[in-house]
């Protein structure tokens, strides 16, 4: 398995379609709360809460105690954000981190757009909270859980499922 920095993308596109790899460095936590807002926001024309170029994007929400070492953060199922993934493009993202598999449009979408999508595990919010060295909120502080978080991570292992040339399938 290798490692790879978060800001390193082009070492994370040489990854292949089913392997595993641990990130180390910052991801940004997206989920249905935030999204929708920044939508709302993009339609009225004003600036986004963060600058989300070339940056890993986990579908994620923290529990409390994060920031002390103690929480949890378990990814969100990427079917659900499917409707955000046109935002997410035109925000120029890099990666997803998600859980479960997207349909075949969503697949062929992303590839299109250059976005690697990268599945988390199911059910380890505990392992990926142990994994989290740094907790920062920077938007949508009100929002809790769905607030915008940076978050720095390190050995936090995924799976690379589409590569941005093909995808990988059970």
């Amino acid at each position: 398995m290798k490692t790879i920095s978060c800001a390193d993308i082009a070492a994370l596109r040489t990854i292949p379609a089913g392997a595993l790899v641990a990130l180390e460095g910052t991801l940004i936590t997206l989920r249905d709360g935030a999204l929708a807002r920044m939508v709302e926001e993009k339609k009225r024309g004003e600036a986004m809460p963060v600058v989300l170029e070339g940056r890993i994007v986990f579908f994620a929400g923290p529990t409390p105690g994060i920031e002390r070492g103690r929480g949890a953060i378990g990814p969100t199922t990427s079917r659900r954000m499917v409707p955000y993934f046109p935002l997410l493009a035109d925000c120029g993202i890099a990666a997803i981190i998600g859980k479960g598999s997207l349909d075949e449009d969503s697949s062929v979408f992303l590839r299109r757009v250059g976005i690697c999508y990268v599945q988390a595990i199911g059910g380890a919010g505990a392992f990926y909270g142990s994994r989290v060295t740094h907790v920062k909120i920077i938007g949508y502080e009100g929002l809790g859980p769905e607030a915008i978080y940076e978050l720095t991570v390190r050995d936090f292992i995924v799976m690379m499922s589409s590569d941005g040339i093909s995808d990988w399938r059970p």
